[in-house]
């Protein structure tokens, strides 16, 4: 066994044993040999950055959270939303596309355990490093402004599917297993600390070729997000401002968006089958009828049939499958289901995002020129023609319904921005009301996992609806 994994499988150990305590049974155990064994990982700069890289290695190997599978934030929000029809026998699967997720569910428990899991994680090296006076400084403020901004992205997607959170920020079990939610406004708060923290101290370069650890911008596309949804516009139109102006990154065509190499992607995890390239590739691409493959997902016509025509977004980002007169659409983002050559990474953040976040602040900022330039940027992309050439008296209502649209096509089937922004812009019911027998605007939240309920009474109400 090679030195890297013999470090890997000691860091998988430490933490699977750590969130065992912290997030699953609350169990009184002796924890006097993880704690000696961690103190040993954070001695040098080696270790401690297989530590840090370890939290990415768990975020994709797991089902859910970011792995990009069929119980992935990406598949399973597409299915709450009217992205993702589910063709799944699994009830866990068909309650998020009905809307109708039991507390009990198994995907919705998934969910929360994981996201907790890397935060855990994340505690875990924050303290290790802020102990250790072995670290280099320039490892040290590395390694701790990668695990902040972790923590701050796993938070962001707690927040925004359960509303109130326990805001865990330290490794001790017996606080963290009595804590109740925190206010979504203390959360958002932790969350600006954490990315301030990531920006100042993490490198403008990437410490990896492949983008594959985050950098300073990485923090800065997070801020810009969080500041858009926040409703500061100022602010999210200046740091969007610094991605789209830096050389480093650059829109690709349609075609090469979501290679390995793409200069758009901002943040991509690298995957860690050796047969696999993305998961993504892996569950939505469609050999068989949806009834009988891998996903048992497809898109929704309706979602299909939204596309702008001579759209190149709908030519190349969506498949067909056909079998005798029935044919199913997919996400075709991701060209490779199976495969031992990598040329794919799961992207997380993109450019494409800041152009469309900076729009919609332009526009919110009564700057529509500057907004129309910016949406068209990504309109001309796609072989669409000008906004202006649409509609010459455009105005902010209207353009703001544009950049959904262009968010939708943009953005479909990639961590759930369809489900964040039909939340976001007030708009769930108008269009899953219209789709959804059984919708109620109580679903805009998932239920807390009842058996976390179960553990910790403090947890206090379950989300209204359920």
């Amino acid at each position: 066994m090679s030195v890297l994994n013999t470090i890997t499988s000691r860091l998988k150990y430490i933490f699977i044993l750590g969130i065992a305590c912290a997030c699953e049974s609350f169990v009184d155990v002796d924890l006097t040999e993880t704690l000696v064994t961690s103190d040993k990982v954070f001695s040098n700069d080696i270790t401690a950055t297989s530590a840090v890289t370890g939290i990415y290695h768990d975020m994709l190997d797991v089902e859910s959270y970011a792995s990009g599978s069929d119980k992935s934030i990406t598949a399973l929000t597409g299915f709450s939303s009217d992205e993702l029809v589910s063709y799944s026998m699994d009830a866990n699967s068909v309650e998020f596309y009905a809307n109708d997720i039991l507390p009990e569910n198994t995907n919705v428990l998934s969910l929360w355990k994981t996201m907790y899991k890397s935060i855990y994680e994340a505690n875990s090296v924050i303290e290790g490093i802020e102990k250790s006076n072995s670290l280099s400084p320039g490892v040290r403020s590395q390694l701790l402004g990668e695990a902040r901004f972790v923590r701050a992205f796993s938070y962001f997607y707690l927040v925004n599917l359960f509303g109130p959170v326990p805001l865990i920020t330290a490794t001790d079990y017996r606080i963290n297993a009595t804590l109740d939610r925190t206010d979504i406004d203390l959360v958002y708060n932790q969350i600006d600390a954490d990315l301030d923290y990531a920006e100042s101290n993490l490198a403008g370069e990437y410490v990896t070729g492949d983008r594959a650890r985050p950098n300073k911008y990485t923090a800065i596309a997070l801020r810009a997000r969080v500041s858009l949804y926040m409703e500061n516009w100022s602010e999210a139109e200046r740091l969007s401002s610094l991605i789209i102006e830096n050389e480093m990154y650059s829109l690709e065509d349609i075609g090469n968006v979501f290679t390995k190499d793409s200069k758009e992607s901002i943040w991509q995890l690298k995957p860690i089958s050796a047969d696999l390239n993305t998961l993504e590739g892996y569950f939505f691409i469609l050999t068989s009828s949806p009834y009988v493959s891998i996903g048992a997902n497809a898109l929704s016509n309706s979602f299909v049939e939204s596309f702008e025509p001579g759209d190149r977004r709908h030519d190349e980002w969506i498949g067909v499958y056909t079998e005798g007169n029935d044919s199913w659409y997919y996400p075709y983002k991701y060209k490779i289901q199976s495969g031992s050559i990598l040329s794919e990474y799961s992207i997380v953040f993109r450019v494409a995002e800041q152009y469309l976040i900076r729009a919609e602040a332009r526009a919110r900022q009564n700057n529509l020129s500057g907004a129309i330039q910016d949406l068209d940027t990504l309109r001309y992309r796609a072989g669409l023609p000008s906004i202006n050439d649409l509609d010459d008296s455009i105005d902010e209502g209207d353009f703001l319904l544009a950049v959904e649209q262009e968010r939708k096509s943009e953005y479909f089937s990639e961590w759930g921005h369809r489900w964040s922004d039909l939340k976001r812009y007030q708009r769930a019911e108008a269009v899953l009301g219209s789709i959804k027998s059984g919708w109620s605007m109580d679903d805009i939240l998932y239920p807390i996992p009842q058996s976390e309920r179960n553990k910790n009474p403090n947890l206090g109400n379950q989300n209204p609806g359920y």
